[in-house]
């Protein structure tokens, strides 16, 4: 996972957003300095004018790395995204038996339309408020500790291994609610598929059908979304309690022991706002543990997108029920051999696979584009494969055809076309027109077809 994370998030943009966070934080904690050296001067009647300068200095340079957080944030994000979507790209490329199988598409699917973007914008703002909680934590803690006393470091150091107890105790329990909830949120989303065409043509019985199918869903994912707040929230309110007795109680301790101090007095006093804001801070790093197990959660389930742990079903192919056709001849096959037999090593020519329904021609087609890779062109029926005409969303599905023809001869040196049902849906003009374009492109190179008609 730590791999995984470096991967994918480390680059230009990330550092330099944390570095903007880092010196945010130290102007952020030098203002403790100087309120504490102005309360101290103050007392002491003692020239404030240095102090009071450095003091308001501090909290008008705060806004200068402040947008430079939040620019760096957004070309981080980005280009983690872009990352993801191209390890995606190169993880799955050419495993086009892989698109026959419905489930596999629906499991994995979301995952890249829409969880990695959520996942990696959350985790970049996570980042963000764990080193700025973090550097104010350290930062102010140890400014605190040098001017009024260094006892102060010792009891918000010991809140660290109670912060460890609580979460570890509690982590199995955070852990198993945010992958349940991550598995029914990605449920959710899957149950969205069907919704566009059951909403828009209006069946009633699709419609309802539909409806309860997505209230199931949703409220699955709902219930499963609320227990992982729950269990995250809950280690939240038993770790803060757990520190805010021995910071409290040093706190106590050092105004009893240090009674008619005034300057040490005033201080303290001084800085109680901040050493509030740093205790708050303290307590958000609990909230972040648990909320890293939530997150973490469905990193791993981000990183497992991209991988095959198990087999996959991508399709039968009976041999013995596909036949080919080639120049009005029906030729008998038995494997992948057999085409590159018939076909002569792929020369350019016109061939037609012909079986019933369900024996695996779309399966054959797919794996002859995996054996033969870039070679090989696969045009598959229904696809939102992407073209330079996809942006005109007037083209009849005839006219995406021929245009993808027109496209693909153009832009591509190819050995060999699969047309998978090319002639579904269409109209007897538009077959004939596309047949002989499809006859004058067999000139050149080897087209091997499935029709949805004889």
């Amino acid at each position: 996972m730590k791999k995984f994370i470096m991967f994918i998030f480390l680059n230009k943009s990330f550092c330099l957003m944390l570095l903007c966070i880092f010196i945010l934080q130290s102007i952020f904690a030098s203002s403790t300095l100087w309120i504490a050296k102005l309360s101290q001067a103050v007392i002491l009647k003692q020239d404030i004018s240095l102090w009071l300068v450095l003091f308001i200095l501090s909290l008008c340079l705060i806004y200068i790395p402040g947008p430079g957080t939040v620019y760096f944030q957004s070309k981080a994000t980005f280009s983690s995204f872009k990352k993801y979507v191209d390890i995606f790209t190169v993880s799955f490329k050419g495993r086009a038996r892989l698109r026959t199988n419905i489930e596999f598409k629906q499991e994995r699917q979301p995952y890249l339309n829409n969880e990695a973007w959520l996942v990696i914008n959350e985790f970049v703002g996570f980042i963000i408020n764990v080193f700025t909680t973090f550097f104010n934590i350290i930062f102010n803690v140890g400014i605190l500790g040098f001017i009024i006393d260094k006892r102060l470091i010792l009891a918000y150091a010991v809140t660290i291994p109670l912060i460890t107890i609580s979460v570890k105790i509690l982590k199995p329990l955070v852990t198993s609610s945010a992958r349940h909830a991550q598995a029914d949120r990605t449920a959710m989303m899957q149950s969205l598929l069907p919704a566009w065409d059951s909403i828009l043509i209006g069946n009633q019985l699709n419609i309802h059908l539909w409806k309860n199918y997505f209230s199931d869903k949703h409220r699955n994912a709902n219930h499963s979304a609320l227990k992982s707040v729950f269990f995250s929230e809950l280690t939240t309110i038993i770790s803060m309690f757990l520190v805010l007795f021995p910071v409290i109680g040093t706190w106590v301790w050092l105004i009893y022991q240090n009674i008619g101090n005034e300057v040490f007095l005033g201080m303290l006093i001084a800085t109680f706002p901040r050493q509030i804001i740093t205790i708050f801070h303290v307590t958000a790093i609990v909230a972040y543990a648990s909320r890293w197990n939530t997150l973490k959660t469905r990193l791993e389930g981000l990183k497992s997108a991209l991988v095959i742990t198990e087999p996959i079903n991508v399709g039968t192919i009976s041999w013995n029920r596909i036949k080919a056709e080639k120049d009005n001849t029906i030729i008998h096959i038995d494997s992948i051999n057999s085409i590159q037999d018939i076909t002569q090593d792929y020369s350019p020519g016109r061939i037609t696979l012909r079986g019933d329904n369900g024996t695996g021609k779309s399966s054959l087609l797919a794996l002859i584009k995996e054996q033969l890779g870039e070679k090989a062109f696969l045009l598959p029926p229904h696809s939102d494969m992407f073209f330079e005409f996809s942006s005109n969303k007037s083209l009849s599905t005839g006219e995406k055809i021929i245009t993808s023809l027109e496209e693909i001869k153009k832009r591509e040196k190819l050995q060999l076309l699969l047309l998978d049902e090319w002639d579904a849906n269409l109209d007897k003009n538009h077959i004939v027109n596309i047949s002989e374009k499809l006859n004058e492109l067999a000139k050149e190179i080897c087209i091997i077809e499935v029709r949805h008609r004889s």
